[in-house]
């Protein structure tokens, strides 16, 4: 059987694009006389599509492409059987709609799957919208049993999540004796995800049953899709897709094809980088625009985000704004025009000047001068919160860069990354904007990124980070050191450490996973006396900090939980 794996970028809503995209695997598959095209899960409606999919229109246009679809497949080769996901109306008692596979072939649609398993955790909410499936569909195709599933369904066999079912699909379809089993699927990148997948869907073939699983590629809003799509039979790997920025249609002869090994590239940081590419690129190109903005200060965060920005859109495309205050290095300036030199992206210096204006301002809040008012009561007891005057710097800027967007036209960049906004350490120039890159990414992470591109000047990691709002400040004299910051980070918001007793226990469990950026400086920190101590400061730091992190951006999510849509936590509790 030859199967072409139509691994794809959907958006949801854009029914002409989509369809665009599905047509031209179609064809492919037919020009290359296969048995069967896979696409991923919800192809023809796009993936998130969330509440739109309470708009009437919406589901109509869908049932429109899909009969297009239909319309399409009497022109292509005779035993092509198209594989393809919609959404169908659920007629009886339940939830509205259904996640469907149609598959068609010849003019008809010869059989229909209902998804069983619907995820409703992290960032899948389709207990929201779908009602489950409770039955399998096999279908002869070229003499061969084949089964279809869709995403979660192949999740329930190994124990993958936490999350538990009462039914197997993947189990009903052994018991089946199904020869291929297609699955397709919408599945966002998660740090060490590609790897999870193989490990604990390719067992699952190892009765005889070969396993076609299409995933879909590109950014949708906080998401990315990592593709990946692979095929496995008698349990091994016998075919894998890399392409990650463009639709891809690649045939594979299920008898012909030998056992390879997966691809080295899976866990390392060059992937990660390609990921938050594709995820900026199609957050700021599906949004309409083609300038980026953002704030270079010659730090590693923002010399990071400069460089994800022009690897997106081109640095012509790119507008880099230094803007140094009184507290300013020289060399800061320096590292980020150096920066911009070697990416070749648009360079501007905006100084700013603040202490004139906070004497102006407070000038005028001291004008009612009653007791009672809080100004004078606060000045009174010289209980005036000087870090606001350092604060302004970065409202500052963050006025500065929005007047450069609205004025020509350019989506603007947060340059913040995982750990300081577990920390709220950050005001709106850091967090606030359009987009953050970097959202997800712990201090480390960010780092890794630095070291390994030689475009980005060594001095700006060497350095110790820094806001530049005062004198002499570091992040890490005010906070810990990111070594220990980011594993704390880590294991409060991923796995819901929240005591010093199981954080120590919780670090050496992560034994196969990078969690800090210097090992021998968290273990040190460890065995300190006061650590504890700083360890509850930081926790209840991270509790306290919702309210700010809930008015932040989204930003590209590769963490098993990051702050933004699957991270649920009441702003206002007594609990952290």
């Amino acid at each position: 059987m030859k199967v072409c794996l139509a691994q794809i970028n959907t958006t949801p809503g854009d029914f002409s694009g989509n369809y665009d995209s599905i047509q031209m695997g179609v064809k492919y598959a037919s020009e290359n006389r296969c048995d069967l095209v896979v696409f991923p899960e919800l192809t023809i409606p796009g993936y998130l599509s969330q509440d739109l999919l309470y708009n009437s229109e919406f589901i109509e246009s869908n049932f429109s492409a899909l009969q297009n679809l239909v319309d399409l497949s009497r022109s292509m080769s005779p035993g092509l059987h198209i594989v393809v996901g919609y959404v169908g109306r659920n007629e009886g008692v339940g939830k509205p709609f259904t996640n469907m596979a149609a598959v068609i072939s010849e003019g008809r649609i010869v059989g229909t799957y209902q998804k069983q398993l619907l995820p409703f955790y992290d960032v899948f909410d389709e207990l929201r919208y779908f009602e489950a499936g409770s039955t399998i569909n096999v279908l002869d195709i070229n003499g061969l049993k084949v089964g279809i599933a869709i995403c979660e369904d192949l999740w329930n066999d190994k124990d993958a999540d936490d999350y538990r079912y009462e039914n197997n699909p993947l189990d009903q379809y052994r018991a089946a004796d199904v020869d291929v089993l297609v699955s397709l699927n919408s599945s966002p990148f998660v740090r060490n995800k590609p790897g999870v997948r193989l490990k604990k869907i390719a067992p699952g073939s190892a009765s005889g049953m070969a396993i076609v699983y299409v995933n879909q590629v590109g950014g949708q809003d906080e998401l990315v899709f990592d593709g990946g799509s692979f095929v496995v039979k008698d349990g091994k790997l016998i075919h894998y897709s890399d392409e990650l920025y463009d639709n891809s249609y690649e045939v594979v002869d299920l008898e012909s094809q030998n056992a390879i090994s997966a691809p080295e590239v899976l866990t390392s940081t060059s992937r990660l980088v390609d990921l938050l590419i594709v995820g900026l690129k199609d957050y700021v190109e599906k949004s309409g625009f083609r300038d980026i903005v953002l704030a270079s200060s010659g730090g590693v965060d923002s010399a990071v985000v400069c460089k994800l920005a022009c690897s997106a859109v081109g640095p012509e495309h790119v507008h880099a704004v230094r803007m140094p205050s009184i507290f300013s290095s020289s060399h800061s300036s320096d590292d980020a025009r150096a920066l911009h030199q070697n990416l070749g992206c648009w360079d501007y210096e905006v100084p700013i000047e603040h202490e004139l204006l906070v004497e102006e301002l407070n000038r005028l809040y001291k004008t009612n001068r009653s007791s009672a008012n809080l100004v004078s009561r606060r000045f009174h007891d010289d209980a005036y919160l000087t870090v606001a005057d350092e604060n302004i710097q970065a409202r500052l800027r963050d006025v500065y860069l929005m007047h450069f967007s609205n004025a020509f036209g350019a989506i603007p960049l947060s340059t913040g990354n995982k750990t300081e906004a577990g920390c709220g350490y950050y005001t709106h120039f850091d967090m606030n904007f359009s987009y953050a890159p970097i959202k997800d990414l712990y201090k480390f992470q960010v780092m890794d990124i630095a070291k390994e591109d030689p475009k980005i000047p060594a001095h700006i990691w060497k350095k110790p980070p820094s806001a530049e709002l005062s004198h002499g400040q570091t992040d890490e004299g005010s906070l810990l050191p990111y070594a220990v910051l980011d594993p704390i980070v880590m294991a409060y918001v991923e796995d819901y450490v929240t005591t010093f007793e199981r954080f120590c226990e919780w670090i050496p469990e992560q034994r196969n996973m990078k969690i800090s950026g210097d090992e021998k400086t968290l273990s040190t920190w460890l065995t300190k006396d006061g650590s504890e101590q700083d360890y509850r400061r930081i926790v209840s730091l991270i509790g306290k900090m919702e309210y700010k992190r809930r008015q932040a951006c989204p930003g590209t999510k590769v963490s098993k939980v990051a702050f933004g849509t699957g991270r649920r936590i009441p702003i206002v509790e007594k609990w952290s």
